[in-house]
């Protein structure tokens, strides 16, 4: 009978169920710190990779300050030469300019006029006195002087003209360089206090999810979600108003055509029915 018998187990089963075995028993004792492994894994990549962005955002602020301590500096430079030249000249040195520019022509005119006196000396001949030639001396010095006087006058009206002009204009560029001077101020400012807050942020290991620019973003990308979401639903009611008036149109002229037909069928019937009678008759 033991040997008539089948075996229960025989070794390729054996085999098999210790290998089954094995597989759950290895499945069931998988270490768990792989998993952990692979989770701390992601997180520090991603933790790279922030730290990765935040340090080009902190470089694009730096160069964007450094350009702008450089056009504060080239505007203060700027506003500085436009003090200078805006500072009115006084009249002792329009004067001493005009007198620069006129000793050549005095040179000149004394050296003419001496000429003409030794002329004069020769030609009279001692027929005058000397207290006539000092007369006449004296009233031609005086006619010379005065168109000089004249002329330096002149000068110096129109050069004090031109210099309030050119300071009216000097004055109104000043202006409008302050302005933008003011504005780059305050815009620097606000960026060096920006790139203060994300370096405080980042040291202290907040998120930039909870940062003020990404906040802002996400509330003008709700905003935008929410305008496009109201158009959507604008647009989903006028299709179901132009859907309503085309099933409205068809039903229309549906009822049309079968009022049609069946009056033409009871026209029918109507001169059909004495036809029927005579034939029964018959």
């Amino acid at each position: 009978m033991a040997s008539s018998s089948s075996p229960l187990f025989s070794p390729a089963s054996d085999k098999r169920f210790w290998s089954t075995l094995r597989s759950r028993v290895d499945d069931r004792n998988v270490d768990p710190s792989l998993t952990k492994d692979t989770n701390s894994r992601g997180k520090s990549n991603r933790a790279k990779r922030l730290k990765e962005d935040s340090l080009l955002l902190l470089r694009g602020f730096d160069s964007i300050s450094q350009t702008l301590s450089q056009l504060c500096n080239n505007i203060d430079n700027a506003l500085q030469g436009a003090r200078e030249l805006a500072k009115p000249p006084t009249l002792t040195d329009m004067f001493h300019s005009n007198l620069k520019n006129s000793e050549p022509k005095e040179d000149e005119q004394h050296s003419k006029g001496l000429e003409f006196e030794e002329e004069s000396k020769i030609g009279l001949k001692r027929k005058f006195d000397h207290s006539e030639y000092s007369d006449d001396n004296d009233s031609m010095k005086e006619n010379e002087q005065s168109p000089r006087n004249n002329k330096m006058m002149k000068k110096a009206k129109n050069l004090a003209i031109s210099m309030a002009t050119k300071a009216g204009s000097l004055a109104r560029e000043l202006k409008s360089i302050k302005n933008d001077l003011c504005f780059m101020q305050e815009r620097c400012g606000l960026l060096e206090e920006e790139n203060r807050r994300l370096r405080d942020g980042f040291s202290k290991g907040i998120r930039p999810e909870e940062d003020d620019l990404v906040r802002l973003q996400l509330e003008a990308l709700l905003a935008e979600k929410s305008r496009l979401a109201n158009e959507n639903a604008n647009l989903v009611r006028e299709n179901q108003c132009l859907h309503q008036l085309v099933e409205y149109h068809q039903m229309t002229s549906q009822d049309l055509s079968a009022s049609y037909e069946q009056v033409l069928r009871e026209m029918c019937l109507d001169f059909s029915s004495p036809i029927a009678e005579k034939e029964e008759i018959c």
